[in-house]
């Protein structure tokens, strides 16, 4: 749920080389396609085996037995390359396979920004409806503050998270919707005037999820299964808002001051900001929606990217602003545009990019807190598209 910036570090290498879980597969499509229809630098979109090899060998230097990471790099064309290595569970020495579910912590953020905007193409809300229409008892104070502001991190609303520490909840204590509510409506204090500023914040999303099921009559891991996972397929994806789970879930992980693994898990029950449980192969269907518009159209994906303002209502520039879209920021480098965002929550870590004129997918999910799944996401995207990334 966490920020989209992710703690600079990796699992820790291992020398053992040979005997790996890593699954690495590839395909190619015969289809003909127009001219219109192939991906910008299309020879990178054919299968490669030196691409092959070298995204092996990023992964080769990770233990099998400890905790792991899957990934995948998918063209729309059918050409992927995809892994795993690493333990779903330590407790049961079950392998992580590209199957394996992973929570996907603030990369979730951008399936609620597209449930918001479903909604409003069926008429049933406004991006400048008053959080307050859906959320009342957050109190007079946020009148000011649109959904559009939630979207975009600029509400001014306080973390939810931060309320809960300052209550000596931890991650791994049971924490209720209604109780981080009943936080908010404490509070009663902005961090500073709406439309201002840029800060990160989970309450926006959590809020936004509430928003959801004010408007639709559903909650949002059922409007999300029945209007964008089902429809696309993603027949391993699902929203939790309620734990245990009853599907299986790779365990996740931190490392104590011994140095042994621990099961690092939150029973958290809030949506929106984070809990969408999915694995890497149905992530690929997704970037590709995020292209073809199979559900939404075409139009509404497009608003996917769409920033938020630059200049605050006040005539101002937006202090610390940063290009953040639908659930999404907006990076430039390796010579192209495309879509990112990074989650980390309790010992989930994950990073998923979406190439759009390249018609690409990575996706990077792991179990272990310190797993730097940016950094190998990026990797993967400087061998397949042979450009180094500037930042």
């Amino acid at each position: 749920m966490l920020s989209s910036s992710l703690i600079l570090s990796a699992c820790s290498p291992s020398s053992d080389k040979n005997n790996q879980n890593t699954e690495q597969s590839h395909s190619s499509s015969n289809s003909t396609k127009n001219e219109n229809q192939q991906p910008k630098g299309n020879m990178n979109s054919t299968y490669n085996q030196t691409t092959h090899a070298a995204i092996k060998q990023l992964f080769n230097k990770f233990s099998p037995n400890e905790p792991g990471c899957a990934y995948i790099a998918s063209f729309d064309d059918g050409v992927t390359y995809k892994g795993a290595v690493g333990l779903d569970s330590i407790e049961k020495n079950l392998p992580i396979t590209t199957k394996t579910i992973f929570n996907l912590a603030s990369v979730s953020k951008q399936f609620t920004a597209f449930a918001i905007l479903l909604l409003e193409q069926e008429g049933k809300l406004s991006l400048d409806d008053s959080i307050l229409k859906y959320v009342p008892s957050l109190g007079a104070y946020a009148e000011p503050v649109t959904l559009r502001h939630l979207i975009h991190h600029t509400g001014g609303l306080v973390d939810y998270m931060e309320l809960a520490e300052a209550a000596n909840i931890k991650e791994t204590d049971k924490l209720t919707v209604e109780e981080s509510l009943e936080h908010l409506k404490n509070h009663q204090i902005a961090k500073f005037p709406v439309g201002t500023k840029f800060e990160y914040s989970n309450t926006g999303y959590f809020l936004l999820s509430l928003v959801v099921e004010k408007a639709s009559g559903k909650s949002l891991r059922e409007f999300s299964k029945e209007r964008i996972f089902e429809p696309l397929n993603m027949n391993d994806t699902a929203i939790v808002d309620r734990y245990p789970t009853n599907f299986p879930v790779a365990r996740s992980y931190l490392k104590n001051k011994q140095g042994a693994y621990e099961i690092f898990e939150s029973p958290w029950e809030h949506t929106g900001d984070g809990a969408v449980h999915t694995n890497v192969e149905d992530l690929v269907k997704w970037g590709q929606n995020l292209t073809t518009g199979t559900v939404g159209g075409k139009d509404l994906v497009k608003r996917m990217s769409e920033i938020g303002p630059k200049i605050s209502p006040t005539g101002e520039t937006i202090i610390d602003n940063e290009d953040y879209a639908f659930g999404l920021s907006i990076g430039e480098d390796f010579d192209c545009h495309y879509l990112e965002h990074s989650g980390l929550w309790a010992g989930y870590s994950s990073h998923f990019m979406r190439f759009p004129e390249e018609r690409l997918t990575i996706a990077v999910l792991s179990n272990y807190e310190d797993f730097d799944t940016q950094e190998y996401a990026i990797k993967m995207a400087e061998i397949i598209l042979g450009k180094s990334a500037k930042k």
